[in-house]
């Protein structure tokens, strides 16, 4: 009978914990080509510094634990250098993805910046029409 109640209970309350719902999420307006480039460009900075930190803290831990792997006189300090070894490569991989979704990050949001310089129309700011001369070369026949 207990097992029963506990796991109505648990279901009971895992059920409600998928169901809520953020109310910020739908007050929340869109944002611009402008301010999601500046988004874009802001993390893709943190990504890359992360992956920075990432790699240099690995290539730091793999030196250190293979001077602490050859240098041991007794198990103990091989076995932490070895395994300092494994987290300096495990974090050097990891900082490859880091890299690259902050290249990805980077281009999304010099496209999305590169597109909001665009001059929509051909008039200044005084909306004063620009006249304008030009020349068409047919290519081909």
């Amino acid at each position: 009978m207990k097992k029963l109640l506990l796991i109505c209970t648990l279901t009971c309350i895992i059920t409600n914990l998928n169901a809520q719902v953020n109310p910020d999420k739908h007050v929340q307006k869109p944002m611009t080509d402008l301010e999601l480039g500046h988004y874009y460009q802001q993390k893709g900075g943190n990504q890359k510094k992360i992956a920075w930190w990432l790699l240099g803290g690995g290539a730091g831990l793999l030196g250190a634990g293979v001077l602490l792997a050859f240098s041991a006189e007794n198990y103990g300090k091989f076995y932490a250098g070895s395994g300092a070894v494994v987290l300096g490569t495990v974090s050097m991989v990891a900082s490859i993805p880091v890299f690259i979704t902050g290249a990805k990050n980077n281009g999304r949001a010099n496209v999305l910046l590169r597109q909001s310089n665009v001059a929509i129309s051909m008039e200044s700011k005084r909306n004063i029409p620009i006249r304008s001369v030009g020349i068409g070369f047919t290519i081909g026949k």
